[in-house]
Parts: C-alpha cells; sequence; structure tokens
C-alpha cells in the first residue's frame, strides 16, 4: 500500500463524466492554462505599484509578482486573513490584493465582505485564490478567480482562470497550447508500478522530478494540452467531493482520540484538499510516515524571502503536515494512515 505523492493514471478507467469540470464551472468565464502559474501571469494587473500577499504563499506565486512591489499581510494561527494588520497596509500605492483560502477553509465571510468593499473603494483588484478551495467556494469575492486544478486532479496539466459571467477575460488569441503531457508519462508508469505490473518506480519518480523542474524554470505562458481536457472531461467531480469528506470525516473523529486536529475548521459544505495537522517533531513523524509508504505534501517550505514579515509562513514551514485524503482512498486506506499514526512513538502534540 502506497498513500500520498502525485496521482497515477489507469487509462482503462477514462470514461466522459456528465458531471465534470467543465460542467461545474458552466456559469463562469472560463479560461484553461498549462498551470496555475500560467492563469495568473495572464491577468492584467498593475506591475508598477504594489501588490499586497498573504505571508503564508507558494514560492511559485510570490515569484509572478515584482519582487519589489510585493507587501505580505499576516495570516493568524488558524489560517485567516489578520484583517487589522491588513487594514494599516492599504495604501494609494497599493493596486492588487491577492487572497488565499487554505486547505478547503474558505476565509470567513465577514473578511470577504470588508475586502470587496474596500477594494472597490480604493480601486484595488482583488485576486482570489482559489486553488486549495476549489470545491468549498459558492461565492466568489475576487476580480479574478485562479486554481490549480492538477492539486485535485489526475491530470498532467491544470491551470485555471475564471470570473463572473459578466467579465470578460484577457484574450487568448497569442497563447500557444501546450502539447507536453510527459507527466502522463509518469503517471501511467506510476499506475503500473502500483499493480505490480512494472517495476518503475526510479522511472517515474524521475520523470516527475523533471516535469517539477521545468514548469518552475518556465515564464511561458501556455493554454492546457488537449489531452489533459480529455482527462477532466473524465473526472466526477460529485464522487470527488464526497469521497475527500468522508475520509476527512473519518480521520477528524480518529485522530481526535489521541489529541490531533486539523489546524483550520471546514463548514459542512466545505472540500477538503488535505488534512492538515501542525505537530511538534514534523520532520521526524514526516520520515516515519514515509518508511510506511505514506507520503505527504509540506505547504510550504519556506524561501527565506522577507522573513522578518513572515512570522506564520515560519511556524507552519516547520510544524505543518499534509496528510492525504483524495479521491484515490477508501475506508481501509484511512485505517491504515490511522493506524500507523497511532503507532507512532515520538511525541506530536505541542
Amino acid at each position: 500500500m502506497e498513500l500520498g505523492s502525485e496521482y497515477d493514471l489507469d487509462l482503462n478507467k477514462l470514461n466522459i463524466s456528465s458531471n465534470n469540470l467543465f460542467h461545474y464551472l458552466e456559469s463562469y468565464n472560463c479560461q484553461f492554462f498549462d498551470s496555475g502559474r500560467s492563469a495568473l501571469r495572464h491577468i492584467p494587473f498593475n506591475q508598477n505599484k504594489a501588490v499586497l500577499l498573504p505571508e503564508f504563499i507558494c514560492e511559485s506565486v510570490s515569484n509572478c509578482f515584482p519582487s519589489q512591489n510585493i507587501i505580505f499581510y499576516n495570516i493568524t494561527e488558524d489560517l485567516q486573513i489578520d484583517l487589522d494588520d491588513l487594514k494599516r497596509k492599504i495604501t494609494p500605492q497599493v493596486a492588487t490584493l491577492y487572497i488565499c483560502h487554505y486547505f478547503g477553509a474558505v476565509q470567513s465571510a465577514q473578511i470577504l465582505s470588508y475586502l470587496r468593499r474596500m477594494a472597490d473603494e480604493c480601486g484595488i483588484m482583488i485576486i482570489e485564490d482559489t486553488t486549495q478551495s476549489f470545491f468549498s467556494i459558492n461565492h466568489i469575492t475576487g476580480d479574478y478567480m485562479i486554481a490549480s486544478i492538477r492539486k485535485w486532479l489526475p491530470i498532467p496539466l491544470g491551470g485555471v482562470l475564471y470570473t463572473k459571467k459578466a467579465q470578460d477575460l484577457p484574450a487568448l488569441d497569442h497563447i500557444k497550447t501546450s502539447s507536453d503531457n510527459t507527466r502522463s508519462y509518469g503517471m501511467i508508469l506510476k499506475n503500473l508500478f502500483l499493480k505490480n505490473e512494472l517495476d518503475c518506480n526510479a522511472k517515474y519518480r524521475q520523470i516527475f522530478t523533471e516535469c517539477e523542474e521545468k514548469l518552475d524554470t518556465s515564464d511561458e505562458i501556455l493554454q492546457i494540452s488537449d489531452f489533459s481536457r480529455f482527462l477532466i472531461s473524465c473526472i466526477d467531480i460529485p464522487e470527488l467531493i464526497a469521497a475527500r469528506r468522508s475520509n476527512y470525516h473519518f480521520l477528524t473523529l480518529e485522530l481526535q482520540k489521541i489529541g490531533l486536529q486539523p489546524v483550520c475548521a471546514l463548514a459542512e459544505n466545505d472540500c477538503p484538499l488535505v488534512f492538515p495537522l501542525r505537530v511538534k517533531n514534523r520532520d521526524s513523524f514526516r520520515s516515519y510516515l514515509m518508511e510506511h509508504k505514506i507520503y505527504c505534501a509540506v505547504h510550504w517550505p519556506f524561501d527565506h524571502f522577507r522573513p522578518e514579515f513572515r512570522p506564520m509562513a515560519q511556524k507552519n514551514a516547520e510544524t505543518l503536515i499534509s496528510l492525504p485524503i483524495d479521491q484515490r482512498y477508501q475506508k481501509n486506506d484511512m485505517t491504515y494512515l490511522r493506524d500507523i499514526i497511532f503507532q507512532y512513538g515520538g511525541e506530536l502534540l505541542f
């Protein structure tokens, strides 16, 4: 048994679904790209004025903005926007506000309502990153919404830029369509490995690493590949949401028996990306899980950019671990994950 890490792809299970992502987003204007960062770069934000970014943010996002224009605002322990801190940083020099939701939990309605009013009054563009709340959001706040959808779906490429129907999106006339499906080769090989049909563990991991390095070093904006579009059309979104909620609920009930709680609380209709824990000795715990073939992401390794303004980002980089609870897994998988955590001999609670 193996949990976590990159998605695999079974070509024998591909069937068009009427409840796919295109149907889910039909009430929005949408453009699909090879990645979330391509979607972000396509937004016509003012590159000559300041942008407010949450301190807790992936380096791939902050790299999309001119570094000299970035102002960080604080995030609380439970990953809500520190509104008092943000208010102090609103000046006439600010043209863009970037907001995030974390791990499936959406920022409070009061905060979002205030930000929308403030942005309208001050002429500030709001970019709303829904990558981690993509299937939780039912009311949008931003002028533009972006998401990296390959965090949720077994696809080699995928990002989306979307807005309300009444708002136009920037033209795509000059944007090429990606033809790079290399990551899918790794996904197919991983599927064969997991089914014990081919000893190709090293090869598919090499493919994933090379694809990630290529993405990190590219600044070209590309539309999503035709193959990724096809894969998206085959994924049933209600089934995905139901599986994630069920796995998250099971772990919540089980882990609270040993005092472990997710970092942020989900509302009833939220859909979790992962099960986020803040634990002592995180790196030792993560290594222990890896020994049992449970591979957990870290959101996010600290990039050491302006650390004096980012205390919560540093704390999260040292203490957060993201347990896999996605649609690949059923109750027996979550039971295995629970049992391995219960058997851990180290201290986890602060």
